[in-house]
């Protein structure tokens, strides 16, 4: 059932973290660790009725870490319980996210992916007045996904696409 669209403003002008559900935790720490050159200091679990209430599930028992970066957090998340299944989505589908990781050099960056072995979706772009773009020219962006199939980006921002 679709949400409810606020008539107020609510204030919501903060971010926190991102979760990411994987299916081995150990390996997506491994991964996260070389992307963001991070080292993850936090994996516990938690579950309970309580935390299954507040998600509207039965029972719920996840092993998560904490990978905290400059302006973000990204919490993985391995559910034990309910035991998950694969989601399987394109970009363009309704719900569908993805996260951006922000780079100033994105062709030194997508050299040192490459050769790291991480496979692309496509070559990256430099955006051009002819993409359709008001403004942003210049933007560079790449996309590739985590071991589980996860979309991710890097991106060289520019115009409006750059963080004040």
């Amino acid at each position: 059932m679709p949400q409810k669209i606020p008539t107020e403003n609510i204030g919501l002008s903060r971010a926190n973290h991102v979760g990411i559900v994987v299916s081995d935790l150990a390996s997506s720490i491994k991964f996260y660790e070389a992307l963001t050159g991070t080292k993850i200091e936090n994996v516990d679990q938690i579950g309970g009725p309580r935390m299954a209430a507040v998600q509207g599930m039965e029972k719920v028992l996840i092993k998560y870490a904490n990978v905290h970066l400059d302006n973000l957090n990204i919490d993985l998340l391995q559910y034990d319980e309910p035991k998950p299944k694969t989601a399987s989505y394109q970009g363009n589908d309704i719900g569908a996210m993805h996260l951006c990781f922000e780079v100033d050099d994105l062709d030194a960056i997508y050299r040192r992916m490459k050769d790291a072995g991480l496979e692309f979706s496509g070559e990256p772009i430099i955006f051009e007045d002819g993409d359709g773009l008001k403004k942003g020219a210049g933007t560079a962006v790449a996309y590739f996904d985590d071991p589980d199939g996860t979309h991710l980006e890097i991106i060289a921002p520019r115009g409006p696409f750059k963080r004040k």
